[in-house]
């Protein structure tokens, strides 16, 4: 059975494992930065504040062994002055030339800044030896965060973030960015990738700050325009269940699509239900939820066939001796998507 909990310094050797097969700007596959991310994550979890750019949560997924098999952050607050939320806003413009009656529609790009930005679901990886076990292991990774998150609802924005992770080839080369970004930077994908994860102001600096038209880009480019990595796939299919929508916004590095929700009308933070653990256990074929509680300390989190009468709920023995709860002891259900693997979002 998989416990999703607060990540330490002590799952660092893990994480780091598990960021390799990612390596997104904010969960690299660098020991230093992973090494800080969690320092950082310990104080936020001990002490919940309002929403800051130094409260990131890291979640640890564990398996039976105590192994940990997967990661997923929550950044409280992405987008301030020293670390912008950098987007192209995706508008479409018709041109119409009365001589010729020809009309055409362009898609058009513009550089844009948000400086007091939203929450943001960041990197999600689920080990590929966890992929599709019992205990439903990406679902629990996806939405517990939003179990997470309904328990807490004053440390995070009103609107929430995640970017997914663009169609790049196997070779980690973006075409958008090989079309567009290098030209006014002169780095490589690789490289500006690295850098905007401590430093964004190269892009405000250098970037065109006026309109340009997608036509312009070579066919490669514009096909990865919004387009997620197929790897992502069942990560975009699982936010969308849970209410996210593009936003009309891509990533100005890879052209990977921005999506976005209000906090309030994410449907697991919407549908998290709290109550007090009662005796016995709900039939075996009980539709499926992620269990979770803070009792005793410390945010945890399985998956379990679960039954609710009033406020009393009704989990599996083994949900219980995994969260550690006793009869009368608080515990939250979040309903489970009935479909769907989880495999990564880029963050």
């Amino acid at each position: 059975m998989f416990l999703m909990r607060p990540a330490g310094p002590g799952d660092l050797p893990e994480i780091l494992e598990l960021a390799r097969y990612l390596d997104s700007p904010n969960l690299p596959a660098e020991e230093g930065f992973l090494a800080r991310r969690l320092e950082r994550t310990e104080p936020a979890f001990r002490s919940l504040g309002p929403p800051s750019a130094e409260a990131e949560y890291q979640f640890a997924l564990v398996d039976e062994t105590e192994r940990v098999v997967g990661t997923c952050v929550i950044l409280s607050k992405h987008g301030t002055r020293e670390m912008p939320h950098l987007y192209l806003r995706v508008r479409e413009e018709e041109r119409r030339s009365e001589s010729l009656g020809v009309s055409v529609r362009h898609v058009t790009l513009q550089l844009g800044a948000s400086y007091d930005g939203p929450s943001e679901l960041g990197a999600l990886i689920l080990h590929p030896d966890a992929r599709g076990r019992p205990g439903q292991p990406g679902k629990l990774l996806s939405w517990g965060r939003f179990a997470f998150m309904a328990r807490h609802p004053s440390a995070f924005e009103q609107s929430v973030l995640a970017e997914m992770r663009a169609a790049i080839d196997e070779q980690g080369h973006s075409a958008f960015w090989n079309a567009f970004g290098r030209h006014f930077t002169g780095l490589s994908y690789a490289e500006a990738d690295r850098r905007s994860a401590t430093d964004k102001s190269f892009v405000l600096d250098l970037f065109p700050d006026t309109p340009f038209y997608a036509a312009l880009f070579d066919e490669p480019a514009t096909r990865q325009l919004g387009q997620v990595h197929d790897g992502a796939k069942p990560a975009l299919s699982l936010l969308e269940r849970a209410g996210f929508r593009w936003i009309g916004e891509i990533d100005p590095f890879d052209g990977g699509p921005f999506l976005g929700a209000a906090a309030s009308e994410v449907v697991p933070i919407r549908e998290t239900v709290t109550g007090q653990l009662a005796a016995g256990n709900p039939a075996e074929d009980g539709a499926l939820h992620i269990a979770s509680t803070e009792e005793g300390g410390g945010f945890r989190a399985t998956v379990t066939p679960a039954e609710t009468e009033g406020e009393a709920i009704r989990i599996s023995k083994d949900a219980r001796k995994r969260l550690g709860l006793e009869t009368g002891e608080e515990v939250a259900l979040t309903p489970l998507p009935t479909s769907s693997r989880a495999g990564g979002n880029r963050g």
